[in-house]
């Protein structure tokens, strides 16, 4: 793997994707681009609020930009602080257009995409996943790392295995992107299967050319809340590798994706892969 890109939202900073993004620089060697989303849409404050509430409106709109550049170049600043304290190769990107757009763009020239689970680039407080986060792990043309709220060095990982082909691909771009982590204690996790699909030998062939430490577990019941209990009893520190939106619009009106479910809990990074 040679280039992670780093999203951040300058006007509400996360640390935590500064601090993943550091340890995955020195773990695997690549070069990290900050990408920091810059929509002219996106201020701190609401303009049409200011209009509204002062009689020097357009005064108060002109502080409000300059303190919105302030900080967003102030969030360019540290990043750039932190890789170079680290040592590592850093690129910085900042893009001024739609974010949305924007992003799914420079996933096209990227191995990895890392992202807060609670971006937003919006000044609103969203649930999780946010509109922003759906979007992207829609439309983004790279694996994503899901990030937690906060920091914690990976010591285990977890691969929920539902059968399916993305599913069989989320492994394989995990193995391929990030081999250090492959080393770590490694399970495999499924639920809702039928015998014939269930751990058969291709699944336990490859799994033991990439991480043959591996252990199998088989939980009883629906996925959607079986997964979820189980790993809420495992340590925090942990990564999960899973495919994601890959149903159609209507299935996802009636039943949540476990990736949303898992994101919503904002407690480990979540490797995401589809192959659309």
């Amino acid at each position: 793997m040679k280039k992670i890109l780093a999203v951040f939202d300058g006007l509400k900073f996360s640390d935590s994707t500064l601090q993943y993004a550091v340890k995955m620089g020195i773990q695997h060697n690549a070069v990290i681009t900050g990408v920091f989303l810059e929509d002219p849409t996106y201020t701190s404050r609401g303009i049409y609020q200011l209009y509204s509430e002062k009689e020097y409106a357009l005064d108060s709109v002109k502080q409000l930009v300059r303190e919105d550049r302030q900080a967003r170049d102030a969030a360019v600043d540290r990043f750039e602080a932190a890789c170079k304290e680290a040592g590592i190769s850093y690129l910085i990107h900042r893009d001024k257009e739609l974010a949305i757009a924007d992003l799914i763009k420079e996933s096209r020239y990227a191995d990895l995409l890392l992202m807060n689970a609670g971006e937003s680039m919006t000044r609103y407080t969203e649930d999780s996943p946010t509109h922003f986060v759906r979007e992207i792990l829609a439309g983004t043309k790279c694996p994503v790392l899901v990030l937690p709220q906060h920091f914690a060095d990976i010591k285990r990982v977890y691969w929920l295995f539902d059968g399916s082909p993305v599913s069989i691909h989320a492994f394989k771009m995990f193995s391929y992107l990030l081999p250090v982590l492959s080393g770590l204690p490694f399970d495999v996790i499924s639920a809702d299967l039928p015998e014939t699909v269930r751990y058969n030998e291709m699944v336990k062939e490859l799994v033991s050319l990439h991480a043959p430490q591996a252990r199998y577990h088989y939980l009883k019941g629906q996925a959607e809340l079986e997964i979820p209990l189980f790993m809420r009893k495992q340590e925090k520190e942990s990564l999960i590798i899973l495919g994601a939106y890959q149903r159609s619009a209507l299935s996802m009106v009636f039943k949540a994706s476990m990736a949303d479910i898992l994101v919503k809990e904002h407690q480990w990074p979540l490797f995401i892969a589809h192959n659309k």
